[in-house]
């Protein structure tokens, strides 16, 4: 499903505009894409003129990214190289825990039976 970047939303409105099923709204100024609406069409990605709204498989790329930059903002705020150590200990429990989440939910999906 298409996602917005919302540093880069502009509030054009032209992917509201473009969207056959309704599926994106405004919520504080910036785009946003209900999952349940969204039909995956593209539309919106293709009209969006400051490329705000991209494909799932960037939001990989996005996040990794995102996590990286947060990450070494607080190493720089960190005084010592024991403090940057724990810190960066703290972070990969906190991922190890949600990777640990996600294949959880993955496994469990997979057992429902439709």
């Amino acid at each position: 499903m298409p996602w917005v970047n919302k540093k880069k939303c502009v509030s054009c409105k032209k992917c509201i505009k473009k969207c056959p099923v309704d599926a994106i709204y405004m919520a504080k100024g910036k785009a946003v894409i209900e999952e349940g609406k969204c039909i995956n069409c593209g539309k919106c990605i293709k009209i969006c003129p400051v490329k705000a709204i991209l494909k799932d498989r960037d939001l990989v790329k996005f996040k990794i990214s995102e996590n990286l930059k947060s990450a070494k903002s607080s190493l720089e705020s960190s005084k010592n190289q024991r403090a940057k150590k724990r810190l960066i200990k703290s972070q990969l429990r906190q991922l190890k825990r949600e990777q640990e989440i996600i294949r959880g939910t993955i496994k469990e999906l997979k057992r429902i039976k439709l």
